[in-house]
């Protein structure tokens, strides 16, 4: 049996011994399916392109003073070997800089293994430079850096002098030549190689089915689809379906009945159980078939139950699944991926590594805190969101300009000022220092601004140190400065009502609510065409892809049914999904929809902007909007996608959101839409349109509300939105106390009257 090859510690001669020998076949005996013979075939060489932004570089790279440095991460896929490394990179430095002592240097896993030399004559002029680097030093995660060592004068330096800078745009490219190993077919590297943490591009993955799926087994692909998203986390998902046919060279998922199954799979034995297995490509088998096999239906279900929940403990390379027993369901809005609804969260369970919280450097650069939260989270008339912060950094000498800012989603919050001792400053209640080795420890009461804080968000922490002067040619610059953000520091959401009025789109874009409200989706049912087509099966699975990704959790408990099992689901939120020339919903409920699609017959209404924001704190009064000015019914040729929500026909209270297209071939441009950052931005309202790379939201129709207030609370939001009425009951309220206070003075004088 071939073992899994070790990680890099033989890449490149691994990757020569490849490219002289011919590729390795598996051992038939452990396989289901007998491996076809390959002996001749040349090794599988692809080509892969990574951005910065792409590998979490959301701004361009800053260098600021000497010796400051910056970086990027990447990893490198446990089922290939990088046999080429391109840097493509796009850069600006400052014109002031000395050319014959200033440089970069490029750092790969902190080996030095290029200079970048900073002529003045092309200072302050974008650049563009291509640098091959050593494959032999890569590791399985890797670190690029970028140190600026920068002079402007040849005597009596500031080393922090701004005139000292230099910037590495997040566009620059890392290109990879990526060769294909051989990999075990053993599920014990289970979620390997289908999805491998390492690798920081979107998760492809072709989902494989017989010509006419079944219901139930597309309702295990989509529980699948959703686990995978939960995995791929912010890298996004990109699935493909296939009907009968299977992909090239691509790591594959396989669902099959013995009854029901693609063409490729006819010879493979029945199975008398659920089964998962895995085995090689029949074209390729450096790349894997990963099957979920069963006698009917329902052993592709239970299979599919059993693989997200007991990957842990799958091994070989065929597992059977004699049962399976799920545990309660999930309660509301307590999915993984969002802060604790019934306590302060943590900053420490919001990063992967607790290193994630800790910069050096005399200038470093901002920790970076992302967190989720539910959509409906009503912040209305709060004062803020409590942050108890606790903070290390190394003891200042100079006290007077070091701090350290907090920002929300790029909105500055506070700053607070550092000092040598850790105890008292004009910004802080209370400062307590609980170490005596030069680094201090502060607790501070932030309150972040409710009306920045949306579905997805972002606390930044910037530390700035200052150098204390001693002299014209004489400072005090410390050196190696230390600083972190503990990980027992809180945020709070815990205490504030879920509330919300709908319809939302920006909400579904960002955080899948309202159906992520239950991490499990056990109030949803998801609604395809009673013949769905291939396009239609891929938009399905990456829609379950986002709502994983949304939550962290599995789908395990939402229904998926046809068009004419309304009845069956009525009383649940409804996902819609499939291409309007297949869609009979969008005909029957065509008055209900102010814009609708019937392939190229289109009605489209124009109304008001989005008054709904996507972000938590919305003002009440916003959501009196929805007024439409016109429609416009007309034919017309070319693709659109369209997402658009209401409230559910079958029940008051309930959604309905429907992801659509004019045609099969744009339900890809409206699923893509969901995975694109700058496309969710501009998501909101009622309807949402998407021609390429145009966005138009509009709120067109009725508003309606989900969720609870308190009672007082409620009061309030109302009379906010009727000042006339607040206004009367206020005036009624003052003529009331003074007809009281008119009788207590009545009473008074009629019994000094009496007594006299």
């Amino acid at each position: 049996m071939i073992s899994r090859i070790p990680r890099k510690t033989l890449s490149i001669f691994l990757s020569g011994l490849l490219l002289a020998t011919p590729a390795l076949t598996v051992n038939a005996k452990e396989e289901t399916v007998a491996a076809p013979e390959q002996a001749k075939a040349a090794p599988l060489v692809t080509t892969r392109t990574l951005s910065f932004k792409q590998m979490g570089a959301g701004y361009p790279l800053k260098m600021r003073g000497d010796n400051s440095l910056v970086g990027v991460g990447f990893g490198s896929r446990g089922d290939e070997v990088i046999s080429g490394l391109t840097l493509h990179l796009r850069y600006t430095f400052s014109p002031a800089m000395l050319a014959d002592l200033s440089h970069v240097q490029v750092l790969l896993n902190d080996e030095v293994v290029t200079v970048l030399a900073l002529p003045k004559e092309q200072g302050g002029k974008p650049q563009q430079l291509t640098l091959p680097l050593d494959p032999r030093l890569l590791a399985n995660f890797n670190q690029l850096k970028f140190r600026l060592i920068g002079h402007y004068t040849n005597r009596c330096e500031d080393e922090t002098h701004s005139s000292l800078w230099a910037e590495i745009s997040n566009t620059s490219e890392l290109q990879l030549t990526v060769q294909a190993l051989p990999f075990v077919n053993d599920l014990s590297y289970f979620p390997e190689p289908f999805f491998d943490r390492r690798d920081f591009s979107p998760l492809k993955l072709p989902f494989v089915f017989a010509a006419r799926p079944s219901q139930t087994s597309l309702q295990a692909a989509g529980e699948l689809a959703s686990w995978f998203g939960a995995q791929a986390g912010w890298r996004g998902v990109r699935y493909s379906a296939s009907l009968n046919s299977l992909p090239a060279a691509a790591h594959t998922i396989v669902y099959a009945t013995n009854s029901q199954r693609p063409d490729f799979l006819a010879k493979l034995p029945p199975v008398s159980a659920p089964t998962i297995s895995i085995m090689p490509h029949p074209d390729r088998p450096e790349r894997k078939l990963l099957l979920i096999l069963g006698r009917d239906d329902k052993d592709l279900k239970l299979a599919t139950d059993a693989l997200v929940l007991g990957q842990a403990g799958m091994s070989g390379s065929q597992v059977v699944v004699r049962g399976l027993k799920l545990e309660a369901p999930r309660k509301p809005y307590d999915a993984p991926n969002w802060v604790r609804p019934d306590r302060p969260t943590r900053l420490g369970e919001l990063v992967d590594n607790p290193r994630d919280l800790q910069v050096t450097g005399q200038q470093p650069a901002p920790i970076r805190i992302s967190f989720r939260v539910p959509g409906d989270l009503f912040t209305w008339g709060s004062r803020g969101i409590p942050l108890d912060l606790k903070f290390r950094y190394t003891g200042q000498q100079q006290a007077a300009g070091s701090r350290l800012s907090i920002g929300i989603n790029e909105l500055f919050v506070q700053s607070l000022n550092l000092n040598a001792s850790g105890v008292g400053s004009t910004q802080t209640s209370l400062r307590l220092p609980v170490l005596e080795n030069g680094l201090l420890s502060n607790i501070d009461r932030i309150l972040l601004p409710p009306f920045r804080v949306g579905s997805r968000n972002e606390m930044q922490f910037q530390y700035v140190f200052a150098a204390e002067k001693q002299g014209e040619c004489a400072n005090n610059l410390a050196d190696g400065n230390r600083a972190a953000i503990d990980p027992d520091s809180t945020v709070d959401f815990s205490s504030y009502p879920h509330y919300a009025a709908l319809p939302n789109l920006g909400l579904f874009a960002t955080s899948g609510y309202p159906f992520t409200r239950m991490a499990d989706l056990s109030d949803t049912a998801v609604v395809l065409p009673r013949q769905p087509a291939q396009q239609d099966i891929g938009a399905f699975l990456n829609v379950m892809g986002n709502m994983g990704q949304s939550t962290g959790y599995p789908a395990l408990r939402y229904r998926l049914v046809d068009e004419g099992a309304l009845d069956s689901v009525k009383n649940l939120d409804l996902l819609v999904v499939g291409n309007a020339r297949n869609l009979g919903l969008l005909k029957t409920w065509r008055d209900k929809l102010p814009t609708s699609l019937e392939g190229g017959n289109r009605t489209v209404a124009e109304g008001e902007a989005n008054t709904l924001p996507e972000g938590l704190g919305q003002a009440p009064g916003q959501a009196a909007g929805g007024r439409i000015n016109g429609q416009v019914d007309f034919s017309a040729q070319g693709w659109l996608g369209a997402i658009l929500g209401l409230e559910s026909p079958l029940a008051s209270g309930r959604s309905v959101v429907i992801v659509t297209g004019s045609e099969p071939d744009a339900m890809s441009a409206a699923t893509g839409a969901l995975s694109d950052d700058g496309k969710v931005a501009q998501m909101s309202g009622s309807a949402v349109l998407i021609r390429g790379d145009n966005i138009d939201s509009q709120q067109l129709g009725p508003v309606y509300y989900v969720g609870n207030l308190p009672l007082w609370t409620w009061v309030w939001l109302f009379l906010s939105a009727h000042p006339l009425l607040l206004a009367a009951l206020s005036a009624l309220a003052v003529l009331i106390f003074a007809f009281a206070i008119l009788r207590l003075f009545k009473a008074l004088a009629a019994r000094r009257l009496k007594e006299s």
